[in-house]
């Protein structure tokens, strides 16, 4: 496992240009919806200073997941490559295309708390059970992992050399799981909507008399948005990107 770690490292050393513009892209999501661009390592937009994107992230960091050090990022990331939730989903996707499990599978839920989390997950699961098979919802999770190394990069918790390493780290775990950017793009939005929360609510429940509602269609709606707008642009580093490069 050392000279695993220290292979990497050296490698992290002499990455294209290509292959640094295929990692930074692994946050293009979530860098997107900040309106952070993907043309360098640093988190930077056209509307915002630098130093308010600094002060912005710092507080994502802090506040959203209680990382303050360098140590607190290497545990979160080491979290976030094996999350319960992703286990639950993997394990909701087995039950619903196994015949054996189907029945049984089928009554748990229907007496399940429908607001509970193990129900809204067995039911993007069950969904889902054809094109995330495979994966999952880790796509989640290595986009968000590559996020907060930009994050931690741009206030100053990691150096550059560190970053091109989990990076890197991501890279390989991500070409492992996935097929292309499409699938990589799905199994994000999935994951992202079972992490907030987001049930598969019927379109007639969706009206003014239901604000909380009405507001997840909205999150629905643009999430979804945001991502065929990244596969629609030609111009966008995932649609230039051979998702096959060599890491």
């Amino acid at each position: 496992m050392h000279n695993k770690q220290e292979d990497l490292m050296l490698q992290s050393q002499s990455l294209t240009d290509e292959q640094k513009q295929w990692l930074i892209s692994l946050s293009g999501y979530l860098s997107m919806q900040n309106g952070y661009s993907l043309d360098c390592l640093l988190d930077k937009s056209e509307t915002y200073p630098l130093q308010a994107i600094i002060n912005g992230n710092v507080k994502v960091l802090k506040n959203s997941y209680d990382i303050h050090s360098k140590a607190d990022l290497v545990e979160t990331l080491n979290v976030f490559t094996d999350t319960a939730r992703s286990d639950q989903f993997v394990n909701s996707l087995i039950q619903s295309v196994r015949h054996d499990l189907y029945i049984e599978h089928f009554f748990l839920n229907r007496n399940n708390d429908k607001n509970s989390n193990e129900y809204m997950v067995s039911e993007w699961a069950e969904k889902h059970n054809v094109s995330l098979s495979d994966c999952g919802i880790k796509g989640f999770d290595v986009g968000r992992s590559a996020f907060l190394c930009r994050c931690a990069y741009t206030t100053g918790l990691i150096t550059e050399q560190e970053t091109w390493y989990y990076l890197l780290v991501l890279g390989k775990i991500a070409q492992q799981l996935f097929t292309d950017w499409q699938e990589f793009a799905m199994s994000h939005i999935v994951g992202r909507l079972t992490w907030v929360g987001v049930k598969l609510t019927k379109e007639e429940d969706f009206s003014d008399r239901y604000p909380r509602s009405f507001e997840v269609k909205l999150e629905i709606k643009r999430d979804i948005e945001e991502l065929m707008s990244i596969l629609a642009d030609d111009e966008h580093p995932w649609c230039q990107l051979d998702w096959t490069i060599d890491l």
